[in-house]
């Protein structure tokens, strides 16, 4: 395997303090969930249920959220997007130590809707800085880094949750939160190429020539398009015309990408919480942590391999292997067949983020890329949301491995289903151009 297309990554200028930054910035969030959970049951005296209502709320709020933030992020720039979130999600969650339930319920929504935009922030910016030859490199980078984020918080979290409890433990990482959105906004990583190019200035004869094209609209059904080397950003098709995102998202390979995305997030929601019980039932309930980890490890070495991989794999191809690897774990009855199956499936874990995060990125112009980046952040937390209840359900109706088993056959499904569906819509553009045209 080589590792060269890494190297170039991490040479590149800004990039480094940029991964670094989303890794700090990212530890309290890792917690949240977890910490409500913990601070619902503990502190408040509540069932696990209740404490779910707590995590959906907060859930929701970013689900919804995330294309908004991302938004702000592309047209009022960093420093004033994350502005209310450093202020309200931080209060919301320093207050949430001392209301009751119903309070609490609330303020995790609050919180949810003012979430600060890391994700969008850190994927955005790696997009700016490096070419788009490299960017799928760049993005498995990322997610092998929130694989380790992914370690450390939430264990972090349990021991200050049992040591001082949830309540000092919420107080902490509001705190941290607020540290997170003012560390960004003093950093300040580029979210467009004009901040990390100098304008280039035409000669008047040039210019010319290009105002006059540009002024034929009809003849020329877009703006002339170049792909800066150093950064890899499209330039809007029409200045006169307002770019979206939805633009380029809610078409048929746009929504199957989102689909994608939330299933993807289904299947490592559901292996989630189908380990545990799947423990549970051989007795193990103690290993979880073991096993999560080798999953996670597997997920690292699988997201280092295929951001160093010359040739991309279809994301669609990616997310139907996360569900066809998924599926083994469902008929592992011993904690080192189930240990194997999780590494296996890991494998393709952080592949299945990068590739559709990568696909998400190159659907869009660079103007609208931060919001892009917010609706795949928001497919994800869907997907999370509603795997939770919905497998749990499977779990307890038919067991852990109906649970594990039914994710991943969702996951080859829908990967089948996307890519057949576009190979048909592909096969019916190519007649009815061949009809048009008489090819």
């Amino acid at each position: 395997m080589a590792l060269g297309p890494y190297g170039d990554v991490l040479r590149t200028p800004r990039v480094t303090p940029v991964l670094v930054l989303g890794f700090l910035a990212r530890i309290p969030f890792s917690t949240l969930s977890l910490l409500l959970t913990l601070h619902t049951v503990l502190a408040l005296d509540r069932s696990y249920f209740d404490a779910g209502m707590i995590v959906t709320a907060s859930t929701l709020g970013m689900a919804i959220s995330s294309p908004w933030r991302g938004r702000l992020v592309d047209t009022r720039g960093l420093r004033r997007a994350v502005a209310p979130s450093i202020v309200v999600q931080s209060a919301s969650l320093i207050a949430a130590a001392f209301v009751p339930y119903w309070g609490l319920v609330v303020l995790a929504l609050v919180g949810g809707l003012f979430a600060l935009p890391v994700f969008s922030i850190v994927r955005t910016s790696l997009a700016v800085l490096v070419p788009a030859a490299s960017r799928r490199t760049a993005f498995a980078l990322d997610s092998v880094i929130t694989e380790f984020v992914f370690m450390v918080g939430p264990a972090a979290v349990t021991i200050a949750a049992f040591g001082i409890g949830t309540r000092v433990s919420l107080v902490v990482v509001g705190v941290a939160v607020a540290a997170a959105g003012i560390g960004l906004a003093i950093a300040n990583p580029p979210t467009r190429s004009e901040q990390v190019m100098l304008p280039t200035k035409l000669p008047e004869t040039l210019r010319s020539v290009e105002d006059a094209a540009l002024a034929r609209a009809d003849v020329l059904a877009e703006k002339r398009t170049s792909e800066d080397l150093t950064t890899g950003a499209i330039p809007v098709v029409d200045p006169a015309a307002r770019a979206t995102a939805r633009t380029g998202l809610l078409t048929l390979g746009g929504i199957a990408l989102l689909v994608a995305t939330a299933t993807s997030s289904l299947i490592l929601t559901a292996t989630d919480v189908g380990l545990v019980a799947l423990l549970q039932e051989t007795g193990a309930e103690h290993l979880v942590g073991l096993v999560i980890t080798i999953w996670c490890v597997g997920s690292a070495i699988g997201g280092i391999a295929y951001g160093a991989m010359s040739r991309p794999i279809g994301s669609l191809w990616v997310v139907g292997l996360l569900g066809l690897l998924t599926i083994p774990i469902a008929f592992a009855h011993s904690v080192p067949m189930v240990a194997a199956a999780c590494f296996l499936a890991g494998l393709a874990c952080a592949p299945s983020i990068t590739a559709t995060g990568e696909a998400i990125s190159h659907r869009v112009p660079e103007e609208v890329r931060g919001e892009a980046m917010g609706w795949h952040g928001s497919a994800m937390t869907i997907g999370g949301a509603v795997g939770g209840p919905v497998i749990g359900a499977i779990i307890d109706g038919y067991g852990p491995d109906a649970g594990i088993g039914s994710a991943g056959a969702l996951g080859v499904l829908i990967a089948v289903g996307s890519l057949g569906a576009m190979r048909i819509r592909r096969a019916r553009v190519r007649a009815r151009l061949e009809r048009r045209f008489g090819a």
